[in-house]
């Protein structure tokens, strides 16, 4: 995907975070549209019977009423199953959205598409630097982005809930 360039990043950018949780022989992908770091604005959710679930989310992001809103996705990837698939690029460009995908853990940088910001490396795919940090600067409360917070408790609480 291209660089998508934004040149005014303001205080409600839709930003979509995603979560993913195993339910039952598949996987719940739960995504949670948040307007900056103000409020959210919807919840969006699919099953995956593949590991790979890029095919999946990028259908449901396309198939929201929020998709034209929705300016960038984010993926906390240390939070995916580990057998889980996501791959970044791919799901950027079957949305046409810039996708940021954080991770903990440290290592080499590749610098075409990755950096670190506030302890955390950042791939991005479909925005450049400058642009990834504004928008991560401007959605997150205490250095972590606030829709990709919300996802994960959403993801939890739906496979709890369905233990019970």
């Amino acid at each position: 995907m291209k660089l998508v360039r934004i040149r005014q990043v303001k205080k409600e950018i839709r930003v979509l975070g995603l979560a993913a949780e195993p339910l039952d022989g598949s996987y719940v992908c739960v995504g949670v549209v948040y307007r900056g770091r103000l409020g959210m604005d919807g919840v969006l959710c699919c099953s995956s019977t593949s590991q790979d679930i890029t095919v999946a989310v990028a259908s449901m992001i396309r198939d929201s009423a929020h998709f034209n809103q929705i300016r960038v996705i984010a993926v906390d990837m240390d939070q995916l199953p580990p057998e889980v698939g996501l791959d970044l690029d791919a799901l950027a460009s079957g949305t046409g959205k810039p996708v940021l995908g954080l991770t903990r853990a440290g290592g080499e940088l590749d610098e075409r598409y990755m950096f670190g910001w506030r302890g955390l490396t950042v791939t991005s795919m479909g925005l450049g630097r400058g642009d990834a940090e504004r928008v991560l600067d401007t959605c997150s409360v205490e250095g972590f982005p606030e829709a990709l917070r919300v996802a994960s408790l959403v993801a939890e609480e739906l496979s709890v809930l369905h233990k019970v």
